[in-house]
């Protein structure tokens, strides 16, 4: 009986946390179109702030504690790219609404789909089609196009979400081409305690804390195409030492 009471009130909970995301989408949507026209990272900036009281408002209403550690190792004058590991849809809340530099995210063609949080992507987002190999192509282009105007790009180097026991999935190539690419630094972003708060494979929520850890910038100046898979493995020792086991 206390077992099923428990999973009727965490059923109750979890309902409540995801329309009171929901609830709050229509009026950024129409922040977002307000501010089409202003310059690009104008834009982005004015889109974190929105996101930072947007989420802010929701995790307090949710009793969800969100933690930031390492803000002061970025540069405001820099472009990087942001490389966070990925286990659920928290890590896309949480690293959009904390990561204070102008950026834009590579999202998967079919977040696009999803009622109004879709609308929210097409305009802040890049899209890909990752079955694609011309979308792949024509995103990465877009993005190394972004980064050489000073708007910095986050990626989830693992593709998709991290399902296995293991700390990190594999890094596709992606993110650390676009890197060398671009010539910008990139920034490993460590996601902690979100497979506490929604367990893998479920739309359960859990009260709790999450945290989001900004690693020490990685310099790529000089690298070339032939570093990728040495920067990538790098990259991959560095952040498996401080994801969750």
């Amino acid at each position: 009986m206390k077992s099923f009471l428990s999973r009727l009130i965490n059923s109750i909970y979890s309902i409540y946390v995801i329309a009171l995301f929901f609830l709050f989408t229509p009026l950024v949507l129409a922040f977002y179109l307000l501010i089409l026209p202003f310059p690009t990272n104008t834009r982005m900036r004015l889109i974190y702030k929105c996101h930072w009281v947007w989420i802010s408002t929701w995790a307090v209403l949710s009793g969800i504690r969100m933690e930031v550690q390492g803000n002061e190792k970025l540069d405001r004058k820099e472009t990087y790219v942001f490389l966070p590991n990925h286990n659920n849809l928290l890590d896309i809340v949480l690293a959009g609404s904390r990561i204070q530099h102008p950026f834009k995210p590579l999202a998967k063609r079919e977040l696009l789909r999803i009622p109004l949080l879709g609308q929210l992507f097409a305009l802040a987002a890049i899209p890909v089609d990752r079955s694609s190999k011309e979308s792949r192509a024509r995103s990465f282009e877009v993005m190394v196009a972004a980064v050489k105007k000073g708007t910095s790009i986050l990626i989830f180097p693992e593709g998709t979400r991290n399902r296995t026991d293991a700390p990190l999935k594999d890094f596709f190539d992606g993110g650390f081409r676009l890197a060398i690419a671009g010539q910008v630094k990139i920034i490993p972003v460590i996601l902690l305690h979100v497979r506490k708060l929604q367990p893998v494979g479920t739309f359960r929520i859990f009260p709790g804390k999450v945290a989001l850890h900004f690693l020490d910038p990685i310099d790529v100046s000089g690298l070339t195409e032939s570093d990728t898979d040495n920067l990538k493995s790098s990259v991959f020792y560095h952040g498996s030492l401080h994801s969750e086991k």
